[in-house]
């Protein structure tokens, strides 16, 4: 059991634990219903997040080829269904199906997330790079829904 004094010391030891491992931890925003948009595009560490709760929050595993910063930029379009990405956007995705663990030096990184980089950072959308899917739409799942 933790004491009063105890999550005082517990809490600085999980932040630095997070920024060894190049995990960082972000809310959730409402995602738009339409419109143009630009994303930071992040592996999801599913371990650390959670989605589901009352006060949902996104773990963020950085591309260790890019020293544990954001893998690349989309754009694309919110639509009906979710966020779809550009041609350009839609192939840098593909490129990293079956490469995320290896990418983010984490095992169970299956999902990419996107995060809108503002004065806040808040992840909208999450997807799933499908290995041999060669043409297309792309599209991100919405977070809020």
């Amino acid at each position: 059991m933790v004491g009063r004094h105890g999550w005082s010391r517990l809490l600085p030891t999980a932040a630095l634990g997070l920024l060894l491992t190049g995990c960082t931890g972000v809310s959730v925003a409402d995602a738009p219903t339409e419109g143009d948009a630009s994303y930071q595009v992040w592996g999801l560490n599913e371990a650390s997040s959670d989605l589901d709760g009352d006060n949902p929050t996104v773990v963020l595993n950085g591309d260790l080829e890019r020293d544990s910063e954001a893998f690349f930029a989309v754009d694309g379009r919110w639509e009906a269904d979710g966020f779809v990405l550009d041609d350009d956007a839609a192939e840098q995705v593909r490129a990293l199906a079956d490469h995320l663990p290896e990418r983010t030096g984490d095992p169970a990184c299956e999902r990419l997330v996107l995060v809108d980089d503002g004065l806040v950072d808040r992840a909208v959308a999450v997807l799933t790079p499908v290995s041999g899917e060669l043409e297309g739409p792309v599209t991100a799942t919405r977070l809020a829904d």
